[in-house]
C-alpha cells in the first residue's frame, strides 16, 4: 500500500513526488491482495479527492508504471484520442480531471467515495469494442469488486458507470413535462441517493470534458429539481 499512501499523503498536501520516490516505489511494491484492503482503498479514494494535486501526483505514478499495475485495465485507456473533438483530454488525463472535478462537488452527495471512484472509471469502455457505457459498466464492476467494494456499493458504481449520460441526453433529447421521461430516469437509477451521485458525476464529466459540454442552458436543464 505504500504508493497508495505516499500518493495521497502527497496530493492532500499539494506536494510532488520526487522521481527518485517514485522509482524507489516502483522498484519495493508488492502487487495488493484482491480484494484490495480497506486502507488501501481509503488511500485511493484520498488521492482522488484531493483536487487538482491529484493530476501532477497520478502522473508521476503514470511514468514508472504504478497506476497499471495498481488498476491493470489502465493500459486500456492509457494515452488513447478521444472520439469526439468537443473532449480537451485524452481519456486516460480526461477521467483524472473527470475526478478532480468531482472532488469539488463531494459535499453535495452521501458517499463521496463512490463519486469520486464512478468518476475515475465511467470511461473505461472506450477501451473496449462497443457502446462505451454497456462495456463501462461491466469493467467497472470488476474494478469495484476487486479494489473492495461491498456488493451493494459496487452495484451503484457500475449503475453510475453505465448511465453517466443519462441526464445528459434526458435534457437535451426528451420533454422533461412528459411523466414517461421522469419514469425512464427513474426506471434506470432507482434509488434517489444515486440519483444525487449521478447528478455530481454528470456536472464533473461535462467540465472535465471542455467548455463546449457545460453551458448556462444545460447547467440548468440537467437540475435535480425536474
Amino acid at each position: 500500500m505504500l504508493p497508495l499512501r505516499a500518493a495521497a499523503a502527497a496530493a492532500q498536501s499539494g506536494l510532488p513526488v520526487s522521481l527518485h520516490a517514485v522509482r524507489r516505489l516502483a522498484a519495493v511494491a508488492k502487487p495488493l491482495p484482491v480484494p484490495w484492503p480497506a486502507e488501501a482503498r481509503e488511500e485511493l479514494v484520498t488521492l482522488l479527492g484531493a483536487g487538482e494535486a491529484t493530476v501532477g501526483v497520478w502522473e508521476a505514478l503514470e511514468a514508472e508504471g504504478l497506476i497499471t499495475r495498481l488498476l491493470p485495465d489502465w493500459e486500456r485507456v492509457r494515452c488513447r484520442p478521444q472520439r469526439n473533438p468537443v473532449h480537451t483530454w485524452t481519456v486516460d488525463r480526461h477521467l483524472v480531471e473527470t475526478a478532480v472535478r468531482a472532488s469539488a462537488l463531494t459535499r453535495r452527495v452521501g458517499r463521496p467515495d463512490l463519486l469520486l471512484t464512478a468518476a475515475l472509471l465511467h470511461d473505461f469502455g472506450k477501451g473496449w469494442p462497443g457502446d462505451h457505457s454497456v462495456a463501462g459498466e461491466i469493467v467497472a464492476r470488476d474494478i469495484a469488486t476487486r479494489i473492495g467494494f461491498d456488493r451493494a456499493d459496487v452495484g451503484v458504481i457500475a449503475t453510475l458507470v453505465r448511465h453517466h449520460l443519462l441526464l445528459v441526453e434526458t435534457a437535451t433529447r426528451r420533454d422533461l413535462d412528459d411523466p414517461a421521461t421522469v419514469r425512464s430516469v427513474a426506471d434506470a437509477v432507482k434509488a434517489t441517493g444515486t440519483l444525487e451521485l449521478l447528478h455530481a458525476l454528470t456536472e464533473a464529466d461535462a467540465l472535465a470534458t471542455g467548455p463546449a459540454a457545460w453551458s448556462t442552458w444545460p447547467r440548468l436543464r440537467s437540475s435535480p429539481t425536474w
